[in-house]
């Protein structure tokens, strides 16, 4: 399932000195919501990490997978109603074998909802 234009929508997306930093804006009437829970919506944590691979991707230009979850802590709750903006910022560093490690947050105003590093390919 591709999320990006109809679940979020990137408002700003830079890379300088291997930090991604994209800033996004959430549909909080995106079907997700129906079940995750009505009238009160919570971002699913799987949902979160799936923003992470598509913002790579978007970035890169190419299909990316995630290879390895090494920590996700999910520290907070990303409502869309009370925060529909957030933003990721990552540390990419690209690897001999071509694979990306990655460590990074999800955060909004309210604070820090994610911490997580993997690596992805």
């Amino acid at each position: 399932m591709i999320l990006k234009d109809t679940f979020y929508t990137i408002k700003a997306l830079t890379f300088e000195e291997n930090v991604l930093e994209a800033t996004i804006s959430i549909n909080a009437n995106h079907s997700i919501y129906e079940g995750h829970f009505p009238n009160n919506p919570v971002t699913p944590g799987v949902v979160q990490l799936e923003l992470v691979k598509e913002i790579l991707g978007t970035h890169f230009n190419k299909a990316i997978q995630l290879k390895t979850l090494a920590t996700s802590k999910f520290l907070a709750v990303l409502n869309p109603v009370n925060t529909p903006e957030a933003t990721f910022k990552m540390t990419v560093a690209e690897q001999e074998d071509q694979t990306l490690k990655v460590s990074g947050q999800l955060s909004t105003s309210e604070g820090v909802c994610l911490k997580f590093s993997g690596i992805y390919q």
